[in-house]
């Protein structure tokens, strides 16, 4: 019985507060590198949203335009990313692919700098399981071959054969066109951005948990893994606040943060 109060005393005492410090200036540090790469990654996004379609000598390399690239579709497919969060067990991502068409997707977002997906989430079964249907099609052009994500219309219409037509920054799909569907896809600068506002966010609540609180015990409490979900709704927020988004996807996102807010504050009140 000593030891094992001694063991608990310990986890829940607070951290020296010379570790305290430099974890609260290694936050601050990591905070500013995040904050750097998401201003590289705007700056980027902007110069390709300014960027002209290449024309003539400059089709070939597509150096500061974006070129554009004749391809055909060569396969399609379609399935459901479903995730579990269930109470026993613990949670988890179970995909299921298939070729036939069916559920539904709404694209929201637009622009030359790319659309944002909003799936239809439907609950299944064995008890909070949530599915997310995906319709995607297989594209092959001069230089490679790749899989796209497109919506549940232009599934249905496409076939093998198809002739597509693409645009391409620096290497990247940005844009398809086919059957007279066209979807845009961002850049890696602009995904990148939402996933770099996201860490800082984590980053930032450390700091400010080395700051205030410094035990172990508080760190990694349960109602603390709220805020991996708040994280993402920050960067989310973050990246739309930025590029723009649908006023759906803006809903949505609220809506995600607000919950995983109002998880946290609910757990902690019953924990």
């Amino acid at each position: 019985m000593k030891s094992r109060r001694y063991r608990r005393s310990w986890y829940e005492r607070r951290l020296p507060l010379p570790l305290r410090g430099l974890i609260v200036l290694a936050a601050g540090l990591g905070v500013f590198l995040c904050g750097q790469l998401v201003v590289d990654g705007y700056r980027a996004t902007m110069v390709y949203r300014e960027a002209p379609v290449c024309e003539g000598a400059g089709q070939g390399r597509g150096e500061g335009c974006v070129r554009t690239a004749e391809g055909k579709v060569t396969d399609r497919a379609t399935g459901e990313h479903c995730t579990s969060s269930g109470t026993s067990g613990g949670g988890g991502t179970v995909t299921a692919g298939g070729t036939t068409a069916g559920g539904g997707m709404a694209t929201a977002g637009g622009g030359v700098g790319g659309a944002v997906t909003a799936g239809g989430v439907t609950a299944g079964g064995g008890g909070g399981t949530t599915c997310t249907r995906y319709y995607r099609v297989e594209v092959e052009w001069p230089e490679r071959t790749e899989w796209l994500s497109v919506d549940s219309d232009a599934y249905d219409e496409v076939a093998s054969g198809d002739r597509a037509r693409l645009r391409l920054w620096e290497g990247e799909v940005v844009r398809l066109e086919v059957r007279g569907h066209t979807h845009t896809y961002p850049t890696s600068s602009e995904s990148g951005v939402g996933v770099w506002l996201a860490v800082a966010a984590l980053i930032l609540a450390t700091g400010v948990w080395g700051a205030v609180s410094g035990r172990l015990s508080g760190l990694i409490a349960f109602p603390n893994f709220g805020w991996l979900f708040v994280a993402v709704g920050i960067g989310w927020l973050g990246s739309m606040a930025l590029f723009g988004g649908h006023v759906l996807v803006w809903a949505f996102a609220i809506l995600w943060t607000g919950f995983a807010v109002f998880w946290i504050v609910g757990a902690w009140r019953d924990g």
